[in-house]
């Protein structure tokens, strides 16, 4: 299902343009920005605005359909983090480069969406270190 170009446009402009997970910017991505339905269609989620995120294709690609993981910490099987209902600052930190998850649900977002995998950090410390921030952007 494609979302309508005035909602993709909503998500996009309430995202700042960044992945709304790994916080990773589209100005920096060859590869355009999908619309992620946080709760998938295939679990009853619907496409509006507070079931929509901006994602990079990584994060997208690799949370799919997924609304739970596991807890790399306790083992426990978690919800994922939400960004239309949790505040992004609350589940993560930057750590440099790494993103570390606070939460069980920041850790298991972290680890099911590969968000730190060596070659990501390699990225984002070349965009450290020409001067590029990463900056949570919590829901209005």
């Amino acid at each position: 299902m494609t979302v309508p170009s005035v909602l993709a446009r909503l998500v996009r402009d309430r995202a700042g343009s960044r992945c709304e997970y790994c916080q990773f910017p589209q100005a920096f991505s060859s590869i355009p920005f999908e619309i992620d339905h946080v709760i998938a269609r295939k679990h009853h989620g619907l496409t509006e605005a507070e079931n929509l995120a901006l994602s990079c294709f990584f994060c997208n690609s690799a949370k799919g359909p997924n609304i739970a993981g596991v807890d790399p910490e306790s083992g426990a099987i978690v919800p994922l983090y939400h960004p239309r209902r949790e505040s992004w600052s609350v589940h993560f930190r930057w750590k440099g480069a790494e993103l570390i998850g606070l939460t069980p649900a920041g850790r298991a977002t972290i680890d099911v969406l590969s968000i730190n995998e060596p070659n990501f950090l390699i990225l984002r410390e070349s965009l450290l270190a020409e001067g590029q921030t990463f900056t949570a952007a919590d829901p209005p």
